[in-house]
């Protein structure tokens, strides 16, 4: 048995078919294993908010907020801001009025229900928050790649939307 292995090994390519998976066996041997998530949890779902065009709600104020960041993955605007107190469940209002530019510009701003305001206001605690708007209603036409511009209140820069498929 042994003579036959030293023949084997003595060729270039037997050396390669034996040496490869004794490599493999010794460092499969070596690395630990992964350990066993028993406990999966679930991520918590995330509330995706619906913006739209409303000329009476865009008449209201802006909410008092200071925007910290604003980024767009998909067709989903996530806003991450802080304010002087929990605004709730802030609403994306855009303007019904488009600038007349390629792409069109479309104004639009972040506001929060009065009677939340009235009810916490009190609180002296700053307040971080990361909200999710669905920006498809705001798209100047609804049909595949229609670019649009928003410009939101609080937020220095345009922000390019592109609607999806």
């Amino acid at each position: 048995m042994v003579l036959l292995l030293r023949t084997l090994v003595k060729q270039q390519a037997m050396k390669l078919l034996f040496i490869l998976p004794l490599t493999f066996l010794i460092t499969a041997c070596f690395v630990p294993r992964s350990k066993r998530a028993s406990n999966l949890t679930m991520a918590t779902p995330i509330e995706i908010i619906t913006s739209e065009i409303n000329e009476a709600l865009y008449n209201q104020e802006a909410a008092p907020i200071q925007i910290d960041s604003i980024s767009i993955s998909e067709n989903i605007l996530i806003l991450k801001f802080s304010c002087a107190f929990n605004p709730g469940r802030l609403s994306l209002v855009g303007s019904p009025m488009l600038a007349k530019s390629f792409p069109p510009i479309r104004n639009c701003k972040f506001v929060v229900q009065e009677s939340y305001i009235k009810q916490n206001k009190d609180n002296e605690n700053p307040y971080h928050g990361v909200q999710y708007f669905q920006l498809n209603p705001l798209s100047h036409k609804f049909i595949k790649d229609a670019p649009t511009y928003l410009q939101i209140e609080g937020w220095p820069e345009k922000i390019l939307f592109i609607y999806p498929e």
